[in-house]
């Protein structure tokens, strides 16, 4: 079932457009990373399904419900959800009284210390319940504003930017507890970040923002292995991304022009388009071999770069491909820079969009 979903969704502010056309929906259970440029409408999106903002048009439900049906039905959806901002502000208290509030405020005091105790447990603030909550680093502050959040158990957790303004092992720290939450709890998680790995490593799926309206949805792994659109393709990082014309059919087989090359693919697709290859799908040799890649292209070695795992290549064959090759394929072909050699690739290596 899904939790939450958003249909025709618009919000502007006076003129100014910040989403359009929005529709998704989030299953319960999930977690889902909004990622996208600064600008693209991320933290406004996160705001109307946390029911802080109402959208200009379009309905936002949750379990079903019209969320913005009435203020009293905004009020019992809000109290199922839990928001950590990007920048949380700690009370003027001690940090178990942080931590309480949202119970107190409800007046459930039943095994108060109890649940404070466990959500201190959950992130390793056990021995701080007594400090001053202002007194805490950037990276305790936002784990407190994410026990805040979890002590009432909400069904929905909303997330902004949370490791934005943290150092590298407060980040971990921080991706370590949204991980644990997602894999124990039934809590639904959406959040918002600019970071990529940080999207693949903790979320279900996947939502790509540009310009206030969503580009690609969908897993990681689909995202990443098939853009659906050149925007998409420059924001992930796609190597080997180029435009071409698509011109003649050969043998069943469609060409791309991109005016230094010519690329064998199978499209539908008509007229000048966007299309990567994948630089794992393309092997290499000194002298040209039969092989039962259509793609055959001779170019010359410009860069060879140590990733660690792998040595990158870029190969200038009138495109400029990246290829990967291992340490010892690198040896035994005895390839350096300004190296000839032969770059295969199939059809379906190609991928067009």
């Amino acid at each position: 079932m899904d939790i939450v979903e958003l249909e025709n969704v618009y919000k502007n502010y006076e003129k100014l457009q910040i989403l359009k056309d929005i529709n998704l929906k989030i299953k319960r259970g999930t977690s889902t990373a909004l990622v996208g440029p600064t600008g693209s409408g991320k933290t406004v999106l996160l705001r109307l399904i946390d029911l802080l903002e109402k959208p200009s048009s379009g309905k936002v439900y949750f379990e079903g419900i019209d969320a913005n049906e009435s203020s009293k039905r905004r009020l019992e959806i809000r109290r199922q959800m839990g928001m950590v901002f990007q920048k949380p502000l700690a009370f003027k208290a001690s940090v178990y009284d942080n931590i309480a509030y949202g119970l107190k405020i409800r007046g459930e005091n039943k095994n108060l210390k109890e649940r404070v105790r466990e959500m201190l447990k959950m992130v390793n603030l056990q021995s701080y319940d007594n400090r001053n909550a202002l007194k805490l680093s950037g990276g305790e502050t936002q784990r407190l504003a994410l026990a805040r959040a979890m002590i009432t158990d909400p069904k929905l957790l909303l997330l902004d930017e949370p490791t934005a303004n943290l150092d590298p092992i407060s980040t971990t720290k921080m991706e370590d507890l949204i991980a644990k939450i997602n894999k124990e709890s039934e809590t639904t998680i959406i959040m918002t970040t600019h970071d990529l790995s940080q999207g693949q490593k903790l979320a279900d799926e996947m939502v790509i923002l540009n310009n206030g309206q969503i580009s690609q949805k969908g897993t990681p792994e689909e995202i990443f292995a098939k853009p659906k659109d050149k925007f998409v393709a420059d924001f992930i990082g796609i190597p080997n991304l180029m435009t071409g014309k698509v011109e003649a059919d050969h043998d069943g087989l469609i060409s791309i022009n991109t005016g230094s090359i010519r690329i064998y693919t199978l499209t539908e697709k008509e007229g000048t388009i966007n299309f990567s290859v994948r630089p794992d799908e393309i092997t290499v040799s000194k002298e040209k071999i039969q092989t039962s890649a259509r793609n055959t292209i001779s170019g010359t070695v410009k860069e060879i770069n140590d990733t660690g795992y792998l040595i990158k290549l870029l190969v200038d064959a009138g495109e400029v491909f990246t290829v990967f090759i291992t340490r010892e394929s690198l040896e035994e072909l005895n390839i350096s820079v300004g190296s000839q050699i032969w770059i295969y690739f199939k059809v379906s290596a190609v991928h067009v969009f």
